[in-house]
């Protein structure tokens, strides 16, 4: 298993766990949903003995084992069964290792879902750390082209179609409402669509939108 650490933060975190592996330590890492505690603990141990959510059943029989956890150990807890913990902080704290851990998530996403195609991530979301990161990346992925869009749409109204008023209606509903949710404004969306603002509001206002 690799760990990827580009910044000097993440960098120091893999001594830690690069000293653990050799010397045969318990370590505790712990921090919020999504910051990587199980990519570090499986960089230093196999699966079968790393312990999950310590911090809410701080107990094991084992002698050697790497535990996660969401919180902090009292110290007690913390002499008693490790050497050592690691708090693994925020991908917002470490902005320099988003890049990687985006070209690690598109390498395997393509992997596994056998799509050879290049995606672009403007705007990481990291509001649930890794987790939302790859997420966001694994969606982009799989988005069609307005090609392949087109060409579903075609296919489900040959099976099934209401009128042509009604057809219309549903796409400028969806047209209006990616519309809205873009650009906020009327003003706006009426400058980008090139259409008159008093037309398009009556549109949005019959569609209900």
């Amino acid at each position: 298993n690799m760990f990827i650490a580009k910044s000097n933060y993440l960098q120091h975190i893999k001594k830690l766990a690069d000293m653990a592996k050799e010397l045969k330590l318990n370590i505790y890492i712990w921090g919020e949903r999504g910051v990587g505690k199980s990519f570090l603990a499986r960089y230093i141990i196999s699966p079968s003995f790393i312990i999950e959510d310590f911090d809410k059943k701080p107990f094991t029989d084992k002698k050697f084992f790497i535990a996660t956890g969401s919180s902090a150990l009292n110290s007690d807890l913390l002499k008693k069964y490790f050497a050592m913990d690691i708090e693994l902080k925020p991908l917002k704290e470490h902005p320099e290792d988003i890049e990687a851990f985006i070209n690690y998530f598109l390498a395997k996403a393509k992997e596994e879902l056998k799509i050879d195609k290049n995606i672009i991530i403007k705007n990481p979301d990291i509001s649930e750390n890794l987790n939302s990161l790859k997420r966001q990346i694994y969606k982009e992925l799989l988005k069609p082209s307005k090609e392949e869009i087109f060409e579903i749409l075609k296919e489900l109204l040959k099976e099934q179609h209401s009128t042509y008023e009604n057809e219309v209606n549903n796409f400028e509903r969806i047209l209006f409402s990616a519309m809205k949710e873009k650009y906020k404004s009327k003003l706006k969306i009426s400058e980008k669509l090139k259409m008159n603002r008093v037309t398009l509001t009556k549109k949005m206002k019959a569609l209900d939108v």
